[in-house]
């Protein structure tokens, strides 16, 4: 079964979850911020990925998961979100998509790995794109 890791800490999370469940990915949660630590454990249970904040724990845990694809949602701190992309990017995830409200912050998300970036000012108006980019990861 493909592989998909939600980076979202957010609410938007949950849409995330539920719809890629739908299409028969097998989701996890990248848990590496301490303050969204407790919710996401509540929300998610034992499908959350909890790895210290740091780059490098980012980098081997998501590389020894072997994750087909990766969404990263931009949150308040867009640099945050940049240095997950990276991190993701860089343990090897084929597909990284990135959801931003900023369409100014496009280059920077391409140099830090994403594939596709999407720029979105809702989760459905997110997930309508994203979900063009999935399918060849549910059918896999």
């Amino acid at each position: 079964m493909p592989k998909i890791l939600i980076a979202a800490f957010g609410k938007e999370s949950l849409t995330y979850v539920r719809r890629s469940r739908q299409m028969g990915l097998h989701v996890r949660i990248l848990d590496c911020v301490e303050a969204h630590h407790g919710q996401l454990l509540r929300w998610f249970g034992d499908d959350i990925l909890q790895v210290n904040g740091h780059r490098s724990d980012v980098r081997k845990r998501v590389a020894e998961e072997g994750f087909d694809a990766a969404i990263v949602h931009e949150d308040d701190n867009f640099v945050r979100s940049a240095l997950i992309t990276q991190s993701v990017r860089e343990a090897g995830v084929q597909h990284v998509m990135v959801v931003t409200k900023d369409p100014v912050r496009h280059t920077l998300y391409r140099r830090c790995g994403a594939h596709h970036i999407v720029v979105a000012n809702s989760v459905e108006q997110a997930w309508m794109k994203l979900s063009s980019y999935l399918p060849s990861f549910a059918t896999a």
